[in-house]
């Protein structure tokens, strides 16, 4: 059983995660904004603790706190294009690095697993075939501030857990496409994927893999429905050392 600390538990992706994490015996704190959403989230187990409290105002001090004892740190939180440029960057990249840093001091946390986008990142991926670059280059030009602040985020994520080389330290970036809310396929294209979609439960379940199998820190692996399990996926990704962050990235 391990203690998980989850950044934005009231998103979708981070409701269905709780509701695996803790079918799995592992607990959960559970960090929102809105002290109205405290009771759905005690309604999924009695292994999860929702904690009100504000990522944008969180300290140094706040935010190892909150990591206390746990061993995974899960961000799903975002500033969901409230607030304007403005709070996106507080929330997205600013309180993003806040919590790495944080990750990375603490004595107790050994995998920090953003859940990032496929669009996040400089420029189209090589392996992008030109419908996978409209796919790219639209989402620039509605939610650019979103992308700029989360492949900030990404990149501090890697490239601090290079620097300081914490020892037994996992970072993983988990990049899904276009998220909907259409029932799980338990069928993935994991690691250099297409800029498709992919259910909101799937990426769930492919996150828990993650952290369960273990041995993915450094990889970035985009995400969308395909063709291969869900375990196959990760366990071929993490063997192969699959990953979908490109040397030209900073």
């Amino acid at each position: 059983m391990v203690k998980v600390l989850l950044l934005g538990g009231h998103g979708k992706v981070a409701l269905k995660l709780t509701s695996l994490l803790t079918a799995n015996g592992h607990t959960v704190k559970s960090i929102i904004r809105n002290t109205d959403h405290a009771l759905e989230i005690q309604s999924i187990s009695a292994h999860v603790t929702p904690i009100v409290s504000s990522i944008e105002e969180a300290t140094n001090e706040s935010a190892e706190a909150l990591m206390e004892g746990c061993e995974w740190v899960v961000w799903s939180a975002g500033a969901g294009g409230k607030g304007g440029e403005q709070r996106t960057k507080a929330v997205d990249e600013d309180g993003a690095k806040k919590f790495i840093a944080a990750a990375i001091r603490s004595n107790s946390v050994k995998r920090f697993l953003m859940v990032s986008a496929s669009c996040c990142r400089r420029k189209p991926a090589s392996w992008y075939t030109e419908k996978d670059i409209e796919i790219y280059n639209r989402a620039w030009s509605v939610i650019g501030n979103y992308c700029r602040a989360k492949c900030a985020a990404d990149e501090y994520l890697y490239h601090e857990s290079r620097v300081t080389k914490k020892q037994d330290f996992e970072d993983i970036c988990l990049r899904p496409g276009t998220l909907t809310d259409e029932p799980g396929t338990g069928k993935v294209d994991l690691g250099k994927s297409s800029a498709g979609s992919v259910s909101r439960e799937d990426v769930a379940r492919v996150a828990l893999e993650l952290l369960e199998r273990g041995g993915a820190g450094g990889l970035w692996l985009d995400l969308a429905t395909g063709n291969e399990g869900i375990k196959e996926a990760v366990e071929r990704c993490v063997k192969e050392r699959v990953t979908s962050r490109e040397v030209e990235e900073p």
